[in-house]
């Protein structure tokens, strides 16, 4: 198998995992975000009966991203944007899991991981923008992009408080901007780079 079809490989993985044990966790106590003022997905996090399934389905999800980066061998700077976005991605993941076991202790906390919420669904959208930039020969780039951003949008508003999707706004985002970049892993990456990259990554060489 070579690099390419390794790192969709772990790509979809993570995306697939993270979105059974997100499930499973639903199903156990849909409460928590299919209740009109929903909690949000971090409910699950500090909760026993769904500790664990919120546990692996963020780990599981980084873990295949990271993964996902190192078996993305190519030597060229499409490559290497990939390889970055691919890490920054899975910090940030492993930001807001950690997180979650300390925002119900106090306010400072909450809005810290709340923050973090924020900075991944910002940077998703950052990441579909400049992946879609790298799929110009892709008909349907354009439809996944739009849809993302969308979840995107309404993911920030139910952070602050105007719109209560959250569930569902980050579970599309998440998959949208996942369609993506396996699209873009599965593809010629070192057939040029978007100028968009430049700016997502700006000093990120240094």
């Amino acid at each position: 198998m070579n690099s390419r079809l390794r790192a969709v490989r772990w790509v979809v993985l993570g995306e697939v995992a993270f979105l059974l044990f997100m499930g499973v966790s639903v199903a156990l106590h849909p409460g928590y975000v299919l209740a009109r003022h929903e909690g949000g997905i971090s409910e699950y996090g500090v909760h026993l009966k769904t500790a664990v399934l919120y546990t692996l389905a963020w780990a599981v999800l980084a873990g295949g991203n990271l993964r996902a980066a190192s078996a993305c061998g190519g030597r060229g700077p499409r490559s290497e944007k990939v390889r970055k976005l691919l890490w920054t991605y899975s910090a940030v993941i492993l930001l807001v899991l950690i997180s979650t076991y300390f925002y119900s202790l106090d306010a400072v906390l909450k809005y810290i991981h709340y923050g973090f919420g924020a900075v991944l669904v910002v940077f998703m959208s950052a990441s579909a923008y400049w992946l879609y930039r790298q799929l110009a020969d892709v008909p349907w780039a354009r439809a996944v992009l739009w849809v993302q951003m969308v979840g995107s949008a309404a993911a920030l508003l139910s952070i602050v408080g105007v719109l209560h999707v959250l569930f569902g706004a980050e579970s599309i985002s998440n998959v949208g901007c996942a369609i993506l970049l396996a699209r873009t892993c599965s593809g010629a990456l070192d057939e040029g780079v978007g100028a968009f990259a430049d700016v997502v990554f700006q000093g990120s060489g240094t």
